[in-house]
């Protein structure tokens, strides 16, 4: 059994209520001791030292295996999940080992306080029997040196236990083993911009349970070219190229593969974590919107705790291109009495579906140790995955200027846990649960959409082109209903489309596709083959795309409905054009915008699909769109556009032969209509 870390508190029992979760939680700290190192039973080459400062003596050369240890010697009182903390002094990055009652070795890494006389505190759980006398025996690797100890704490584990009532869990890592969970991890911080991609990995060290993402002297920062000296440790649930261009000039250096372990919309989300001390470096826990579309972009800084500040958890927005997502606003929760560098704490995150109010239908609230410390609504409506990141700013920056401090940094995780609420709070044994529906996809795509294309920029590689499998737009996720009523996003591989699937979608036919789920069984109670329809959308164009579906949309009066187009100039041969669903006899053409003469077509030709021929065939005739100075001002004008003579067709191509551009070289379109 796992056992977890716990703050060093003071004798006591704390009851919790989380008020959002309507859950109560106990954290436990009844009894704890503390036992001088002097005390023990020293043997071979151990022996006290008298260093300077106000702690006595320490026991030192802990030197070179097993004949050389000190022994102490606690009773603890009550359950059997327990901390020991050990204050220690290392000049030097030094390992320590350690068996209880003669079982098994532990190990416990990193050790480094900077100086010989100079403390600093390490804690590891362990299994101890109560109510009796247990010997916790500690020794250096063979042919390696230990710190020198000053004392070893014991104090009862404050672990809220797994299962919550009126919840599921569906997410989890307790960090057993000895290396990430590649089913549950991405090793990789954001690595489609670090040209050397290796820079990207994080630094870590697994041992007791704990997962220690740590930062050395060695270190190299992640990605000059984009984020200087910054030096990064992470790992995340999703990595995808593109993914967060912070500078938003960014460029792909390192073409990657998409992949998701995890990603979800809703739900309460849970960690014990202990951050790291030092002006210019921090640890953050943080959501990231996966950016199937650019708008899905929302960053949450769940917490950001600063090495330049032990008592503060400070809380983030940032929308970045989501114009809906919160930006700024974030709060912090500040307690003399915690120090958020040295103690373990339990952060947590809820995500309330229908929480919020009027724009914001959603609510976020935050919490340390399962007190409230914040909340925010958010109309944030699309899956996100997390990120887990340990960074040293080595030229200062944001996080406070560089100062030094001894390696490794390092930013400590117990667990990670994601809930569900499930509706009408009755859970279902596992046994029982089964998929209700998997909820099919439609996207609407251009017929000439490709796939995204990047050049590789990684020695060895250069000039190598990556193609993406997915369209722009195609969500890399679907939801997953079950039996008990909760609703959970897996991520899916949709194949790649094939030329006669492409050439399909330039005919205005649907495609459709069956994708994968890596995360989701196909032996699964229920399980459906996620289903993906592309439906080519009625227009096209070879000028920019964005914002050019508003032009059909039925509005022609407000002004965010429009389509803005740059001409630097206008490209030759520039096209926009419209599918019908039926063949359609077409009359003329309405034109809406505002400034019309200053920023409207001016004129075109048309061009007819023939479907015998399967080629576009010209009618021969300029048309000059007449807007009037009646339509000078923001609330525009419609004006129609009489053809020479009705054309009956199943596609119509408007041919741009002139614009208005009398500002900043734009067009500005509102709507057409053909009738």
């Amino acid at each position: 059994m796992k056992l977890k870390i716990c703050r060093f508190l003071s004798a006591a029992l704390v009851m919790v209520m989380l008020t959002g979760l309507g859950t109560a939680f106990a954290v436990f700290s009844e009894w704890s001791v503390r036992v001088e190192a002097e005390d023990g039973v020293m043997t071979g080459t151990v022996r006290t030292e008298n260093v300077i400062g106000d702690s006595g003596r320490t026991v030192s050369f802990i030197d070179n295996g097993p004949a050389n240890s000190l022994e102490l010697q606690v009773t603890p009182q009550g359950g059997t999940d327990y901390i020991m903390k050990l204050r220690y002094r290392s000049g030097e990055v030094r390992d320590l080992l350690y068996q209880i009652n003669g079982g098994p070795t532990g190990r416990i890494s990193g050790f480094n306080s900077g100086s010989w006389n100079t403390f600093a505190n390490m804690s590891v759980p362990v299994a101890l029997n109560p109510g009796q006398v247990n010997t916790v025996r500690f020794f250096a690797p063979d042919g390696e040196n230990g710190p020198g100890l000053d004392y070893v704490g014991f104090s009862a584990s404050d672990v809220p236990p797994v299962d919550k009532p009126g919840y599921r869990l569906i997410f989890q890592d307790e960090f057993d083993g000895e290396t990430l969970d590649d089913s549950r991890w991405v090793p990789q911080y954001l690595s489609s911009w670090a040209q050397k991609p290796e820079l990207a990995e994080p630094t870590y060290i697994m041992e007791n349970g704990l997962m220690r993402l740590q930062i050395f002297a060695e270190t190299q920062p992640w990605c000059p070219e984009y984020d200087g000296e910054t030096v990064v440790s992470g790992f995340t649930t999703g990595d995808r190229n593109a993914l967060h261009n912070w500078n938003g000039t960014n460029a792909v250096r390192n073409p990657v593969e998409m992949q998701a372990t995890h990603l979800n919309q809703y739900g309460y989300y849970e960690i014990r974590a202990k951050g790291q001390s030092g002006s210019a470096r921090h640890a953050a826990w943080w959501l990231l919107g996966f950016e199937d579309v650019p708008d899905e972009s929302a960053e949450i800084d769940i917490f950001e705790i600063l090495g330049n500040n032990s008592h503060k958890v400070p809380v983030n927005f940032h929308a970045w291109n989501d114009p809906d997502a919160p930006d700024g606003g974030g709060f912090s929760y500040t307690n003399r009495q915690m120090d958020f560098h040295e103690e373990f704490h339990i952060y947590g995150f809820n995500w309330i579906e229908g929480g919020g109010q009027g724009e914001a239908p959603d609510k976020m609230e935050f919490y340390v140790d399962g007190v409230k410390t914040g909340e925010r609504n958010v109309n944030i409506d699309y899956p996100v995955l997390q990120l887990f990141s340990l960074y040293e700013k080595r030229a200062g920056g944001w996080t406070g200027i560089w100062l030094p401090k001894p390696y490794p940094n390092t930013f400590d995780i117990d667990y990670v846990r994601v809930y569900k609420l499930v509706p009408g709070g009755q859970a279902l044994p596992k046994e029982q649960l089964a998929i209700a529906e998997v909820e099919a996809q439609e996207v609407m795509v251009l017929p000439s959409a490709r796939p995204a294309q990047y050049v590789s920029a990684v020695a060895g590689h250069e000039g190598e082109i990556f193609t993406e499998a997915h369209l722009p737009g195609v969500r890399s996720y679907v939801n997953v209903l079950y039996n008990d009523g909760v609703k959970t996003q897996e991520f899916v591989r949709w194949p790649a489309l094939s030329e006669e699937q492409y050439s399909r979608l330039r005919h205005g036919e649907t495609v459709m596709l069956e994708g994968i789920t890596p995360n989701l069984s196909a032996d699964a109670p229920g399980y459906q083959a996620p289903v993906l329809t592309l439906r080519p959308v009625p227009w096209n164009t070879n000028l920019n795309p964005k914002g050019i579906e508003n032009l059909f949309d039925g509005d022609t009066s407000s002004t965010p409905s429009c389509w803005t187009e740059t001409m630097e100039p206008m490209p030759q041969g520039g096209y926009i054009s419209f599918r019908f669903e039926e063949t359609k006899t077409v009359n003329g053409i309405r034109f809406s915008a505002n400034y019309g003469n200053g920023q409207g077509i001016r004129s075109c030709t048309l061009s007819f699909w023939d479907t015998q021929t399967g080629a576009w065939a010209d009618e021969g005739v300029e048309y000059t769109i007449p807007w009037t100075s009646a339509g000078d001002n923001e609330a525009g004008e419609t004006v129609l556009v009489p053809l020479a003579e009705p054309v009956v067709a199943q596609a119509v191509r408007i041919n741009i032969t002139s614009v208005n551009t009398h500002w900043e070289n734009k067009i500005v379109m509102r709507e057409i209509e053909f009738v």
